[in-house]
């Protein structure tokens, strides 16, 4: 019997031990409205992000002054390298008649243009996803200023992190919305 006993007991911390799967997130395009305007090449340059946020784990905001770093949501890559990425596509999208080089891609010869964001919160918080991002557009070759921006998205989140992801990259496609409005005549 006691043998029985010291078996249940094991097994109920073994139980007790098994760790939550982690759930690997990714950010995606979402379509946007298009706009047929052929312009020369453009590349996004970067998207910097302040390091609490640009980290493997998912982070949320939980007050004013305080944030949670998820033990079990992680990016399947850093959020800053994943966020040129859908930024570029999300563009690509939007501005068919214009090349949009992905990160990594061959610069052409010529007079493209580069965008580089400057992402300051970026966070689930509150069943609300705020992105609060600045951008400037320069010519890469006369490095001179084409057009710049700031905004200020918020978009209602799901309570996972799967629903958190989502929303990240339904803000994301609205930041391109606004930069494409800006490369448009």
């Amino acid at each position: 019997m006691k043998h029985a006993a010291a078996g249940f007991v094991l097994l109920a911390l073994l139980a007790g031990c098994a760790a939550p799967k982690t759930t690997y997130l990714t950010l995606a395009p979402v379509p946007g409205p298009t706009a047929a305007t052929v312009s020369p090449p453009l590349g996004i340059a970067r998207v910097r992000m302040p390091a609490a946020i640009d980290r493997l784990y998912l982070t949320s905001a939980t007050g004013p002054s305080t944030m949670a770093v998820a033990d079990h949501a992680r990016w399947v890559a850093p959020l800053g390298g994943q966020a040129q990425s859908v930024l570029a596509a999300d563009l690509a999208q939007r501005l068919p008649d214009t090349t949009v080089l992905r990160p990594g891609d061959p610069a052409p010869q010529g007079g493209e243009r580069m965008v580089s964001v400057n992402v300051t919160r970026f966070l689930p918080a509150s069943g609300l996803v705020e992105l609060d991002a600045g951008w400037r557009i320069m010519s890469r070759h006369h490095h001179r200023s084409i057009g710049q921006g700031r905004a200020t998205i918020r978009v209602p989140s799901g309570a996972t992190p799967a629903g958190e992801a989502q929303a990240m990259s339904v803000a994301l496609g609205q930041l391109a919305d606004r930069i494409a409005a800006h490369l448009t005549p």
